[in-house]
């Protein structure tokens, strides 16, 4: 909605949104290489969407800004976070002696129930107030991500540097870091405007560089499938993919730029192959511990549709695993983790119910994007997790649900038209 002369309580919350905004970005940018102070900046912009949507609702002159669109997508959003809170509070309460993975999964997903809850005002705030989000945010944000991405990789380098292995950054794992760079990768592709001048897209290529050094880094196959999914949509977004490898010559450039990607990431792809052609000789691999996590979290699911410990599910999915996968030691020690697929993580710990609430915010996505409505720019971090939820549980680590939940509301931004 568009208020021509707004008051003055109104300008203060117009001010106090493009401040959420900037914050929002300034947690996406920094919690790759700091960590305390990155929630701290979420938790300040949470706290604030909090009251501009409390004083929203309570305004009759504003409260038309909240639509069914908005309402729903700020429902599945709270809902997810509800479920997942209640289940770890559950848990805690009707289970003791735990082990010390299970005590990291139920930290990580009741901090991560809070903040989808928390995050589900932010979303609706930024949508509510979607039109005064000032062009000149939009360019202070772009930027932090910017630097912040490049901050990223510098620290990447020099942990890369010092052990010669999969960079992990401030998170617990590797995989955990490339999905915190996806998503911020995400934030950053939606809010580039196609008729952007000169600067905006040399800053824009340069950023896309730097994210794939970052996922490289990272070394987490579906990383790259995800990180090449959404490079692909932001050019047929823009430009059209089959208008642009029409001339011969931009196929060659095409071909050429697959070559060095292949040549960058292909050390991991031929782990892979090799992992499913000497599957029957040795299962006991990244990809072989997967099929046997996999085939003893559908073992467990029907008996188990309600709530569930995390250390009954690691003893029922190992039984399983040494008597149909024996010999796979890679898939009977990880199972104490998690899934490795994110419909059967909350299906086997949170059951029906946490598998209903997961389905209704894809089926919430779903509906934006194919309606096309002003909010579809979240369909491109949901399509990451999609896809990077094939192969691992990607929301079970308390901030990379942190920060998905900010792409998904710095997503709900319309972008604005560069200036020449």
């Amino acid at each position: 909605m568009n208020i021509a002369k707004p008051n003055l309580p109104v300008k203060g919350l117009v001010i106090t949104v493009n401040l959420i905004v900037i914050l929002l970005c300034c947690t996406l940018a920094i919690n790759l290489f700091t960590y305390g102070f990155s929630q701290k900046i979420f938790y300040i912009a949470s706290y604030l969407s909090g009251f501009v949507f409390v004083y929203t609702i309570a305004s009759p002159a504003n409260r038309v800004r909240m639509n069914k669109t908005i309402l729903l997508l700020f429902s599945a959003l709270f809902i997810l976070g509800m479920v997942r809170l209640g289940w770890a509070a559950y848990i805690n309460k009707a289970f003791n002696n735990f082990s010390t993975p299970t005590l990291n999964i139920l930290n990580n997903y009741m901090l991560g129930g809070k903040r989808f809850m928390l995050a589900a005002f932010v979303v609706a705030v930024i949508a509510m107030y979607n039109n005064d989000i000032a062009e000149r945010t939009i360019y202070v944000g772009k930027t932090i991500l910017w630097v912040g991405a490049l901050g990223a990789l510098l620290f990447g380098l020099h942990e890369y540097s010092q052990t010669g292995v999969r960079i992990k950054l401030t998170a617990d794992a590797a995989s955990s870091s490339s999905y915190m760079v996806i998503f911020l990768y995400c934030v950053y592709l939606w809010l580039s405007v196609k008729d952007a001048n000169r600067k905006w897209i040399i800053a824009d290529s340069s950023f896309a560089l730097i994210v794939l050094a970052l996922v490289v880094l990272c070394g987490t196959r579906v990383s790259l499938l995800a990180f090449m999914f959404i490079t692909l949509c932001q050019i047929s977004r823009f430009y059209g993919l089959l208008q642009i490898l029409r001339p011969k010559r931009n196929r060659l450039f095409a071909f050429i730029i697959f070559v060095i990607f292949a040549g960058m990431t292909s050390e991991r792809w031929m782990q892979g192959i090799s992992d499913i052609e000497e599957y029957n000789s040795n299962s006991s691999t990244s990809v072989g511990a997967r099929v046997a996590i996999w085939d003893s979290g559908i073992h467990f699911l029907p008996q188990h549709l309600g709530f569930s410990s995390p250390d009954n599910r690691t003893v029922t999915a190992r039984e399983f695993i040494s008597r149909v996968h024996p010999g796979n030691t890679e898939g009977y020690t990880n199972v104490k983790y998690n899934m490795h697929n994110e419909f059967l993580e909350v299906a086997t710990l949170q059951g029906i119910a946490g598998v209903a609430a997961l389905i209704f915010f894809y089926v919430a996505a779903l509906f934006i994007w194919f309606k096309r409505h002003a909010l579809m720019g979240i369909s491109m971090p949901v399509a990451a997790l999609f896809i990077m939820g094939i192969t691992d549980s990607v929301l079970i680590y308390s901030p990379t649900s942190m920060l998905f939940s900010i792409a998904v509301a710095l997503c709900t931004i319309r972008p604005k038209r560069h200036k020449e």
